[in-house]
């Protein structure tokens, strides 16, 4: 049998009849993977010298970032799917959430009074926060539609926007009753969250009387019956239209609704 021995620098084959085996040189960490050169924690050393891999801990951590990303978008949609399941008469409470009747563990800060059939809504404050000037007697504010007739009025839900085009207008001393409503905060809101009600929206409680009532006395709220109450739609340059349970549609336009005179603000909170 022969053997054949062959030493080279740093290599040895060794040939016994017809199977070899070889030694290699140790491989360097760079080849490997091993690229930084300081710790990192979570990270891997290299056996072969003082170099580490960082990359797996920078992967581990890329893909915890992104299942938090989804656990939170899920949170979002199950907060979303709750307000979906709001229906005007419910109890709306300062953690977003809604219930028929009252949940004591939580804290109630208004009604639903009007919702547009894709999960979105508004939620009148369970009480008034005073009486206010609609303010601007003269003046029509060329950003605000006028609503010429109580029909025209009923239609108008936006209480937030019509809001910030008074509030653009002038300051709280011009314009009391929108600043009011903007400056009013409940436990879960803040100051700018709520609005003065826009026509529709009363328009859209006078229609369900009955169910925002309950809702309004459960929570320990104060119905409204058929007093005077500021919305933010606009008339002419000197009325605006308010409440009046006593009329179609809710509202009042004539002769009384002046916007000199002094009313209730009710506000409420967009969903």
């Amino acid at each position: 049998m022969r053997k054949i021995l062959l030493a080279s620098a740093g290599v040895m084959v060794m040939s016994v009849g017809t199977g070899y085996a070889a030694c290699i040189p140790t491989p360097s960490c760079a080849s490997l993977g091993y690229e930084s050169l300081s710790s990192c924690e979570g990270g891997i050393k290299c056996p072969f010298g003082n170099a580490w891999n960082c990359t797996v801990i920078n992967k581990v951590n890329e893909i915890t970032n992104k299942i938090t990303e989804v656990e939170n978008k899920i949170t979002t949609m199950e907060k979303e799917n709750a307000l979906r399941n709001c229906a005007v008469g419910h109890i709306f409470y300062s953690d977003k959430s809604c219930s028929v009747s009252l949940d004591s563990s939580k804290t109630p800060i208004g009604v639903v009074v009007y919702v547009d059939g894709q999960g979105h809504g508004q939620v009148m404050a369970l009480k008034s926060i005073g009486n206010y000037a609609w303010g601007g007697y003269g003046t029509d504010i060329s950003t605000l539609p006028n609503f010429g007739s109580t029909e025209s009025a009923s239609y108008d839900l936006n209480s937030c926007a019509n809001t910030q085009k008074i509030m653009a207008a002038g300051d709280k001393s011009t314009y009391p009753a929108a600043w009011a409503a903007h400056e009013y905060k409940t436990e879960g809101t803040n100051a700018g969250d709520w609005c003065l009600p826009a026509a529709g929206v009363f328009t859209s409680y006078y229609n369900s009387q009955q169910l925002v009532n309950i809702g309004m006395n459960n929570a320990g709220g104060e119905q409204i019956e058929y007093g005077d109450n500021w919305s933010s739609s606009e008339k002419d340059k000197n009325d605006a239209w308010s409440t009046d349970f006593y009329y179609d549609y809710g509202l009042q336009g004539y002769p009384y609704p002046n916007k000199k005179n002094s009313y209730e603000v009710r506000p409420v909170l967009e969903f």
